[in-house]
């Protein structure tokens, strides 16, 4: 009998392993409150995060953390020609670090930091936004499609998040640049962070977040994660809108000998998608222990039009769970 458990060896009460409930949603105000709370669990934090290129094709990428009355986690990343995306010291120390306002008018919802806008603003519409930090970047943007959310229990707890995406341009590093900016929000139990959470104690394995602009002119955006106990997702908005999503995730990938994934491969239904690091994706370390953060771009298999811009951030954890999705070649070559 396929799939037959031992009585023993089923998962206890409200134990559903890495199983999700997946879907699209309205990326409405509500969403973005500190007070809201879903499936009882208060937000945990706003991720707003860009990837770029400016006029002569070099990767930018910046990232900003809001949590419930402060802003302190925030990163900005330039790759030269025959870079990879670095940091900045003086950059870096220059953003606005510190306490944040959040307030609410009808369907806008606007972050600010405590001393003032010209220091940190982000400002939510109902299908737009403007981000503001000091003289390093000034973006605005146009959603792509409704926002996708995914849903995952455990015994003491769950994590429900939300991920919008925009096409996005404006200046960043005195540069023009082109590309696009995600907003996602994490609601989690009262003092759980990921990293306590069975994600960082080794159920995620890779999450990474797409959008394409291809050279018609066409959007797409996706999310794929993949995981060690059966958590996982594909969740795409094709040319036409149209919603499609699975659990049934299967993924095969090839890293670097320095750690960093080359290729991550996802199968679901009749769909094969590949993402590869970029040239210049092997963004520096965040955070000592965390997954390693890169940048590429993703493509369905058999697509033959040109990417013109891509969003494709990973999270991908380098502590021996990503072994079962490895080829047998353990380093790969760009």
């Amino acid at each position: 009998m396929k799939n037959r458990r031992l009585v023993n060896d089923a998962p206890g009460p409200g134990d559903f392993l890495g199983n999700c409930l997946v879907g699209e949603c309205r990326f409405d105000a509500e969403l973005l409150l500190p007070s809201s709370t879903y499936f009882g669990l208060p937000k945990a934090a706003s991720y707003v995060y860009g990837t770029w290129r400016d006029e002569q094709g070099n990767l930018l990428r910046a990232l900003r953390g809001l949590e419930q009355d402060s802003s302190d986690f925030t990163f900005a990343f330039e790759a030269l020609t025959g870079g990879q995306l670095e940091r900045d010291p003086t950059v870096n120390a220059s953003l606005y670090r510190g306490p944040i306002d959040i307030s609410r008018t009808a369907s806008d919802v606007t972050f600010v930091a405590s001393e003032g806008e010209d220091h940190f603003a982000f400002d939510h519409h109902r299908a737009s936004f403007s981000w503001n930090d000091g003289d390093i970047l000034r973006i605005v943007g146009a959603q792509i499609a409704p926002a996708i959310q995914w849903f995952n229990s455990w015994p003491e707890g769950g994590c429900f998040s939300a991920t919008a995406k925009y096409r996005a341009s404006g200046q960043f590093l005195g540069r023009n640049v082109e590309g696009f900016v995600g907003h996602e929000i994490h609601y989690m139990p009262a003092g759980v962070s990921w990293m306590d959470s069975p994600y960082g104690r080794g159920r995620e394995i890779c999450w990474q977040q797409i959008a394409n602009e291809y050279d018609d002119g066409s959007l797409e955006q996706a999310t794929f994660a993949i995981g060690s106990d059966g958590w996982g997702f594909a969740l795409i908005h094709d040319q036409d809108g149209v919603f499609h999503s699975s659990t049934d995730v299967v993924a095969d990938a090839e890293v670097l000998a320095n750690g960093y994934p080359a290729r991550v491969t996802y199968r679901f239904d009749d769909q094969a998608w590949t993402w590869r690091l970029d040239q210049q994706g092997q963004r520096a370390r965040t955070i000592p222990n965390a997954p390693l953060g890169a940048d590429g771009t993703c493509i369905r298999e058999g697509e033959t039009r040109g990417v013109r811009y891509s969003m494709g951030n990973s999270d991908w954890w380098t502590d021996g769970r990503a072994a079962p999705l490895l080829n047998r070649t353990k380093a790969a070559k760009l």
